[in-house]
């Protein structure tokens, strides 16, 4: 999954794992029918999502968002910066932190284009807010649905444990980031004129009806992904009122191969936890609950953190709220391991699944950023905002 060998999409190799792991009897077919079950709730709320922001994309909101963002600006690289930091935090606490990847990346790309800037900042803030902002909602991050698989707490109790931790996160992660590139951001923007068409009325009402009810799920620990999957639907019947192929273009524009990546991660991590690596989470928490609060904290965010970085945040991500939906640690241990789930990936490019789409997208338009540089960039913004949001989580 990590190496791709032949090039072939990691979700192919989760899935040929899941199936050798059945067939070669280390792990019973009913295991992993189980396994698989409890994904239900995840499948959905990923399609859901995606074709959300699909649709978004097809009725041209974040191209509009992003051309008002290069007007918006008055001239300022600095101030550009902010903008697009500020529609990522919004496109990831509402539509997830794959949105502000696939969609809000692209958009930014093509708004640049009218503009002298280097694209760098301005992608790697997309990047970095895509991770920093995912623990804003519920909804923010499909590792969230992982992590609380077997229930998700209310909004209350949610916000209750992360609202500060969160801020915390995505403040300290852009100061680090505006000081990294300050000295590509300091020069005038220099833009050509042109703006892109702004979208119907009637999509805007979708996304913002949907982003309201996904709230409001969250807020009765409701299913997430049968709402989201509805209003995925329909937001596809809307989009073919605009034009009939549009349900067609937003059926190919969801990425499917994730679906099948987080359900062989299910069956895998099932596996594991056959195997005898559920210890290592039960020793982790073990040494936590003997130390004090706040390098016990601190501990555990960096854990899961580097955990992440070395095989992805969506397995650490189950396999941690496999634990605790089992386990009952403390509240405020269990948040420490979602902050690091979350907010520890920005270190590497392998680090979150939004990450590896993010690399990709840049390939795909000519833009070079090799993993050391994306680890430097990393290592400059990541750890004060890792290690205050573990302290703040609750």
């Amino acid at each position: 999954m990590l190496v791709r060998p032949f090039r072939i999409n990691e979700a192919w190799w989760a899935a040929g794992g899941a199936i050798a792991l059945v067939l070669s009897g280390a792990l019973a077919p009913r295991d992993a029918l189980g396994a698989l079950d409890r994904g239900t709730d995840v499948y959905l709320f990923l399609v859901g999502m995606m074709a959300l922001a699909e649709f978004a994309r097809e009725e041209g909101v974040f191209a509009w968002i992003a051309t008002h963002a290069v007007g918006a600006a008055r001239g300022s690289r600095a101030r550009l910066l902010l903008l697009v930091y500020g529609a990522g935090i919004m496109t990831t606490a509402f539509l997830s932190n794959d949105a502000t990847i696939v969609v809000l990346t692209p958009a930014v790309l093509v708004a640049l284009k009218r503009t002298d800037a280097p694209p760098e900042p301005y992608v790697v803030a997309c990047a970095l807010v895509a991770n920093a902002a995912s623990f804003i909602l519920p909804i923010a991050n499909p590792s969230n649905l992982l992590f609380f698989a077997d229930g998700m707490p209310p909004l209350a109790t949610w916000l209750g444990s992360f609202a500060l931790a969160s801020l915390g996160s995505v403040v300290l992660t852009y100061a680090a980031l505006a000081l990294f590139f300050r000295r590509r951001i300091a020069a005038p923007l220099v833009v050509d004129d042109g703006v892109a068409p702004p979208p119907r009325a009637a999509a805007n009402a979708m996304l913002i009806l949907a982003a309201l009810a996904l709230v409001a799920t969250a807020a009765r620990s409701g299913p997430l992904g049968a709402t989201s999957a509805a209003f995925g639907v329909a937001a596809t019947l809307l989009a073919a009122t605009r034009d009939v192929r549009a349900p067609l273009a937003m059926v190919r524009g969801v990425a499917w191969p994730v679906v099948v990546l987080t359900a062989g991660l299910f069956v895998l991590v099932e596996a594991l936890d056959v195997a005898g690596a559920g210890t290592l989470p039960r020793a982790l928490f073990a040494w936590a609950g003997h130390a004090a609060e706040p390098p016990a904290k601190l501990g555990i965010a960096a854990a899961s953190a580097l955990a992440s970085n070395v095989v992805n945040n969506l397995p650490v991500g189950l396999d941690l709220g496999k634990y605790v939906g089992s386990a009952h640690p403390p509240a405020h241990l269990s948040a420490a391991a979602l902050v690091g789930v979350n907010v520890g990936p920005n270190f590497t490019v392998n680090g979150s699944l939004a990450t590896v789409l993010w690399l990709a997208i840049l390939r795909r338009n000519g833009i070079a950023m090799h993993p050391l540089r994306f680890a430097a960039i990393g290592l400059a913004t990541t750890p004060a905002a890792l290690a205050v949001a573990a302290l703040l989580a609750r």
